[in-house]
């Protein structure tokens, strides 16, 4: 009944690779935050991996604080806006008090229930933030409790919740089901042609361990290949290869130069001829000029046309002089919009996975050094002025 029902149940139980296989051409846009509260997993990973491969664009956080997780949620949010798809994958515990749950961020400690109002992110608010793009999103959260210390007043959430107005689905997977999911996900974008959110969503939410709290209300798609280009024939590029009645065939005829008397016509071959030997016996005149002495000529030819390997060495000199604190101001700068220059150009290089949002931060960071090792510089992770201007076009 369900397009990915079948190949997703026949793979979720095998070992999933966390290389998916990269796909960058895809018409819908998507943005995709991960995060986790410890370090990097292998599951965390392969659901990274498979988010690229469907040409999103990636935020990731490991073991981020309540205060960091806020501001990285905010920072998503506004990139939600602008996108068609917004998706949240959480790797962590998932705490209930009364009825409502929370995604605990790294090393928080619970003295008393209270404490997840201020020291945890209400799940709803990520299913809030995915539903702010335009075909709105999923949230997709891994409930573990390896990393807690429960509470008396505190559980750990094992399914989906029910829905609420304003939020996108939540697809739930309990401390057992992780692999499923990646693998899941990994088979569902592994598949050709175009992937159907709702279509994937009831495929995954029929895994053991896997609960969903609602399908989407509306139409989306994960993945829509752009329309072919038409095929571009020899007619369409060379529309005139052969003569006309209207405009017969010019080989052989002997036609007038523009402006000469129509009965002093001189064929084209012969032209050509003539005007070579023109050329070859009367080479253009010098004009005479007073003898330069040669101790006057030498400085004059160095100061107003030096070598290129001099100017370029030149420029080494005066970038090598720069400190990596003066790069950075001046690579911090920049306007947003020449931030997100980079960071796009950044990414059509296959250097850059992460949000085009002209934030400079980590992800941003490691693809400048991925660059500068590319290209043979000293990797720092800071561009230089030359890197900037050549990233800039």
């Amino acid at each position: 009944m369900f397009r990915y029902f079948a190949v997703i149940l026949l793979t979720v139980y095998l070992p999933f690779s966390v290389s998916a296989q990269t796909r960058t051409f895809n018409d819908v846009s998507i943005v995709a935050l991960i995060v986790t509260s410890g370090g990097e997993t292998p599951v965390s990973a392969s659901v990274t991996k498979t988010l690229e491969s469907l040409d999103a664009q990636t935020l990731t956080a490991n073991a981020p604080n309540a205060s960091e997780m806020r501001s990285i949620l905010k920072r998503f949010t506004s990139a939600a806006i602008d996108t068609d798809i917004a998706i949240v994958y959480f790797d962590g515990a998932v705490l209930k008090i009364g009825d409502r749950e929370f995604v605990a961020p790294g090393g928080i400690q619970l003295r008393r229930p209270s404490d997840l109002l201020t020291r945890a992110i209400p799940l709803s608010a990520l299913a809030r933030a995915t539903a702010l793009a335009n075909n709105g999103g999923v949230v997709l959260a891994h409930s573990t409790g390896q990393s807690i210390d429960l509470i008396e007043g505190v559980t750990l959430v094992e399914t989906a919740p029910r829905p609420r107005t304003g939020t996108s689905p939540i697809l739930f997977a309990n401390e057992n089901a992780a692999v499923s999911l990646a693998s899941g996900l990994e088979t569902m974008a592994n598949t050709d042609g175009d992937i159907d959110l709702t279509e994937a969503l009831q495929g995954l939410s029929a895994i053991e361990g896997i609960s969903i709290s609602a399908l989407p209300s509306r139409p989306a798609m994960l993945r829509q290949p752009p329309p072919l280009a038409p095929e571009v024939t020899a007619a369409t590029t060379n529309p005139v290869l052969e003569a006309t009645p209207e405009e017969p065939a010019t080989e052989g005829l002997e036609l007038p130069q523009v402006g000469s008397d129509p009965e002093d016509v001189t064929p084209l071959a012969e032209t050509d001829s003539a005007t070579e030997e023109t050329i070859a016996e009367e080479p253009a005149e010098t004009p005479v000029s007073d003898p330069v002495p040669e101790t006057e000529a030498l400085p004059v030819a160095e100061n107003t046309a030096p070598q290129s390997d001099q100017v370029n060495d030149t420029a080494a000199a005066e970038e090598s002089e720069l400190s990596i604190d003066v790069l950075r101001a001046m690579q911090g700068a920049l306007t947003r919009t020449n931030k997100r220059t980079l960071q796009r150009n950044l990414r059509n290089l296959g250097f850059y996975r992460g949000l085009i949002d002209g934030i400079f931060g980590r992800q941003t960071e490691r693809a400048i050094s991925a660059y500068q090792d590319s290209i043979g510089a000293t990797v720092t992770g800071v561009l230089t002025p030359a890197q900037l201007e050549a990233l800039s076009e």
